[in-house]
């Protein structure tokens, strides 16, 4: 075909036919620029399809964060409700039995560990797509904006924690003055704490640990009532940020993070 051309090309030139050549000449810088046309759309067309195989990637590594993101949620907030109610029985306890029948066991029940299990987000996707620019190829707006206002929202709970933890450790400290920690039995019953999360029906007052703890019950390292009194306030108000935190906060972000998981796997449905 090329040599066809030049021939073509030769003849013209040799029978100086100006007019043909132009016309000729013209038409190879046509052909030349279609060609670069059809090159740099193929091109384009096989650069969407990479990036359309990189966002949909993404997708699912991001449904799988907050899927993470969801079961780690579950857990915090199961802990943050249960010691929540520990603490409407702590009080409860306090106000109805009398300061000498206090038992050691129970107040260890009722308040020992009381944090809740700290937050471990699955980010890494959601920094990669802000880091790589990859952000600009989401064209749902209702679901960039959902991206950005869930990080947001799992930092705020990251200070709520630090928060929380500081005042759980003001409370272990009042704990210590009113408390006797050294019952060998202590470390089976958090143990058995441990596997309220996989069977919530188990009832640590039904249990052998805690009827052997209680028949070899230590008295109290103080049985002052300014002492106690400091110690069950101390919980108390502790209280209202985890009711905070078990009711609200974290239901409300695994309610966000499970309308992300639904909005990208209808926008990138495998």
């Amino acid at each position: 075909m090329i040599r066809f051309f030049r021939k073509f090309r030769r003849e013209i030139l040799f029978q100086n036919k100006l007019g043909k050549y132009l016309i000729y000449a013209l038409g190879e810088i046509v052909l030349v620029v279609i060609g670069i046309l059809i090159a740099l759309q193929v091109n384009n067309w096989n650069q969407e399809r990479i990036e359309l195989e990189r966002i949909h990637a993404y997708a699912k590594s991001l449904i799988q964060d907050l899927e993470s993101d969801i079961d780690m949620l579950r857990v915090s907030q199961f802990q943050a409700e249960k010691k929540y109610h520990s603490i409407d029985q702590l009080r409860e306890y306090v106000r109805d039995t009398p300061v000498e029948d206090l038992s050691n066991t129970d107040l260890f029940l009722l308040t020992h560990d009381i944090m809740y299990r700290p937050f471990i987000w699955s980010r890494s996707t959601l920094n990669e797509l802000k880091s790589s620019g990859g952000m600009r190829y989401i064209t749902n707006a209702q679901l960039e904006k959902k991206l950005v206002a869930y990080e947001a929202f799992s930092h705020h709970l990251d200070e709520d924690f630090a928060f929380d933890r500081t005042n759980a450790e003001h409370a272990n400290t009042s704990m210590i003055e009113v408390l006797d920690l050294n019952s060998p039995y202590f470390s089976e019953i958090q143990a058995l704490e441990l596997e309220r999360f996989n069977d919530p029906t188990l009832d640590l007052y039904a249990t052998s640990i805690y009827e052997q703890s209680k028949a070899n019950d230590l008295p109290l390292v103080s049985y002052d009532t300014a002492l106690l009194h400091r110690f069950v306030n101390t919980f108390i108000s502790i209280q209202g940020e985890y009711r905070i935190r078990a009711l609200r906060e974290m239901p409300s972000i695994i309610q966000d993070a499970e309308e992300l998981v639904t909005i990208l796997k209808d926008e990138y449905p495998e």
